[in-house]
């Protein structure tokens, strides 16, 4: 067991054609974002539970003890899987915003002509030092506070509108305080990542100031506790989670969570394409469709 627990989960995972997403020091799971590795330790973000190699393929590909074991110690034929190298424990890096560039040129660039963010909406984050541009990289930053407006998050994203993208939660940062808009009304509104959300606000601008939203940066259930505790006034949560196998997994994950803890109304709503920023674009390339045939 000691051996089978010391298996480098991320080489597993590649092997199985599984594919990860960096995630600061740790790795993402594509197919589920709420869980992350490194080296022979896995997280879930959205559970609160993790453990090592052993628990990790047992729960993961619902493996029995001795089936696990198999896997692990190459028992089955497979050719052996290496043992995670040890690791140093890190000292915990305190939070700190990245620089900023004195402009928003690239991160508008980016936003409004690639993304197509309604420019009132982007306005009024940017007015509340909720996203601004950093150097040397000029990615945009979401920017999170807390009740005494100290910035306690911050999730970075590059503006580059060709090539992989990169984003990446800051080092240190408060994962109960991630991107949002506090309104007075009773709603939540949950996304996966910042942009989601703006394209969000951008199909449904009306009133959207009264509302509050969230962008979980992932799907951990963290910030959707914080506000619960912490807004008295909310009373309903709606799951604005992407369209795909992973949004609806951990939909229902989040949901049944909440509901067990909170007196609160839990509803879903996905777009009909796999996220908001898609359905955002889908919906702007019809309007232009629509114009070109009237003239």
């Amino acid at each position: 067991m000691e051996r089978a627990n010391q298996i480098d989960l991320e080489e597993l995972l590649r092997r199985n054609g599984e594919h990860l997403l960096p995630s600061g020091r740790e790795k993402r799971l594509e197919n589920d974002h709420s869980v992350t590795v490194r080296g022979n330790q896995w997280f879930d973000h959205a559970a609160e539970q993790g453990g090592y190699a052993l628990s990790f393929v047992r729960r993961h590909y619902g493996l029995s003890f001795s089936e696990g074991m198999k896997l692990l110690l190459g028992e089955d034929g497979q050719r052996p899987l290496p043992v995670a190298e040890s690791k140093p424990k890190p000292e915990p890096k305190p939070f700190a915003l990245p620089e900023s560039a004195g402009t928003m040129r690239r991160a508008y660039g980016y936003l409004l002509g690639c993304r197509k963010i309604n420019r009132e909406v982007l306005s009024a984050f940017v007015r509340a030092k909720l996203i601004y541009e950093d150097v040397p990289y000029h990615n945009a930053v979401f920017v999170g506070y807390d009740e005494h407006g100290v910035p306690r998050h911050a999730h970075k994203r590059s503006t580059n509108s060709e090539g992989k993208a990169f984003r990446v939660n800051v080092e240190g940062c408060n994962p109960a305080y991630s991107f949002h808009w506090v309104g007075k009304s009773k709603r939540l509104y949950v996304f996966e990542a910042p942009i989601d959300l703006l394209s969000y606000i951008s199909l449904h601008p009306e009133g959207w100031q009264n509302h509050t939203y969230v962008a979980v940066c992932g799907v951990s259930a963290a910030p959707i506790h914080h506000f619960l505790e912490t807004q008295p006034q909310l009373g309903e949560v709606t799951l604005c989670l992407d369209n795909d196998e992973a949004g609806h997994n951990a939909a229902r994950r989040i949901a049944a969570e909440l509901l067990n803890k909170w007196n609160t109304a839990v509803s879903a709503e996905f777009p009909s394409q796999k996220d908001w920023n898609d359905e955002l674009l889908a919906d702007r390339q019809e309007e232009t469709q629509g114009l070109t045939m009237s003239m």
